[in-house]
């Protein structure tokens, strides 16, 4: 299981220098990404409260693509 905050590593864009190992690990953080978006557009307000998240914040983060931190 998956902790969801606001400052999960999976948001968050960083910035390095592009190796084989990290365009290896590219698919995979776009798979995180976009399971942790599917699970913030599942949740009820009451749910995103618990983990301090608004529904406005989590509806914009759940609808931007897999690609865009």
């Amino acid at each position: 299981m998956v902790a969801i905050t606001k400052e999960a590593g999976a948001f968050v864009a960083t910035r390095r220098h592009h190796d084989a190992s990290s365009l290896l690990d590219l698919p995979r953080t776009w798979v995180k990404r976009h399971d942790l978006r599917q699970k913030l557009a599942d949740m009820d307000a009451h749910m995103l409260r618990d983990i301090g998240w608004t529904v406005y914040d989590a509806k914009r983060e759940a609808a931007k693509p897999f690609w865009k931190a």
